[in-house]
C-alpha cells in the first residue's frame, strides 16, 4: 500500500491511508489506531515514518497522542448551548454520539478547614465521569447536603447500572426534585496531573470550567458542581440579544 518510488513522501502516504480508514469506519471515535511497532511491520517502512504519519493525524485534529499509551481516534468536537439546560446525553445524541457515565467516588462528610460556601461542614460528593464513546470528555465534582448527597448517589448506581449517559441534572427527575434555576459561571483552568489522569488527557491541555449552582422551588442551594469539559473536544455556545 506504500509505494517507495512514490513522489509522495511515505509518511503522507501512510497518513492518508489511517485517515481514509477513519473516515470509512474502520476505526471509530476513541479506538486506539495500531502500536507503531505493528505499522512499520504491516506497511514496511520505518518508526520514523511511522511517528511522522501519526504526527500528521494529531495535526490534522483526526487523532490524539497519550504519553506511554499511544495515539487515539478522537471525538469529534462538541457544542454544548449554554441558552438553556440541556442533558449529558442530549448533548452526546445531537452529535450522533453514542457514550456512558462512570461514578468515579463518592465520599460522605467531607473534611475541611473551612466550611463549605452554600452547605456548610456537613457535605458530601459525588464526582461522574462522562463518556463520548470511548474517550472520557468530562469530569464533574458536585456537593450536597448529605441527606441530598445519598440519594442523589443511589440514582447514579442506577443510572449507571442501565449503560445511561448523565450528569447529576439528569437524577434529579428520577428522585423527584424538581428544580427552579441553574447559575453558572464559566472560566479555563490548567489541568492538574490528578485531572489529565482521569480525563486521559495529553500534557499541557487546558481544561474549560463551567461552575454551577442548582436552587430548588423555594431557592435553595440543592447543589455546587464544578465540571471538567476537555477544550481539546468541548465548546461552549450562547446567543445574546443586542
Amino acid at each position: 500500500m506504500i509505494d517507495h518510488n512514490s513522489s509522495v513522501p511515505m509518511y503522507i502516504q501512510l497518513a492518508n491511508h489511517l485517515s481514509e480508514a477513519i473516515c470509512q469506519g474502520e476505526y471509530r471515535s476513541g479506538d486506539k489506531l495500531p502500536s507503531e511497532n505493528s505499522l512499520c511491520k504491516e506497511f514496511g517502512v520505518s518508526r520514523i515514518t511511522v511517528r511522522q504519519a501519526l504526527n500528521l493525524l494529531v495535526q490534522q485534529d483526526l487523532a490524539f497522542s497519550v504519553h506511554g499509551k499511544g495515539t487515539f481516534i478522537k471525538t469529534p468536537a462538541i457544542n454544548h448551548e449554554l441558552n438553556k439546560i440541556v442533558s449529558f446525553s442530549r448533548v452526546l445524541q445531537q452529535k450522533g454520539l453514542n457514550g456512558h457515565t462512570l461514578i468515579h467516588s463518592f465520599e460522605q462528610n467531607i473534611s475541611s478547614t473551612e466550611p463549605h460556601p452554600y452547605f456548610g461542614n456537613e457535605v458530601t460528593s459525588l464526582s461522574l465521569l462522562g463518556y463520548a464513546s470511548k474517550s472520557p470528555v468530562v469530569y464533574y465534582r458536585s456537593f450536597f447536603r448529605p441527606d441530598l448527597g445519598q440519594r442523589m448517589w443511589e440514582a447514579a448506581i442506577d443510572a449507571e447500572k442501565s449503560g445511561a449517559a448523565f450528569s447529576t441534572y439528569d437524577l434529579y427527575s428520577r428522585i423527584g426534585v424538581p428544580l427552579s434555576r441553574v447559575d453558572q459561571t464559566i472560566s479555563a483552568i490548567n489541568a492538574t496531573t490528578e485531572l489529565e489522569h482521569i480525563l486521559e488527557l495529553p500534557r499541557g491541555i487546558a481544561l474549560i470550567t463551567l461552575e454551577s449552582v442548582y436552587y430548588s422551588i423555594d431557592g435553595t442551594p440543592l447543589e455546587h458542581k464544578i465540571g471538567y469539559y476537555r477544550s481539546d473536544i468541548y465548546s461552549f455556545h450562547v446567543q445574546r440579544q443586542v
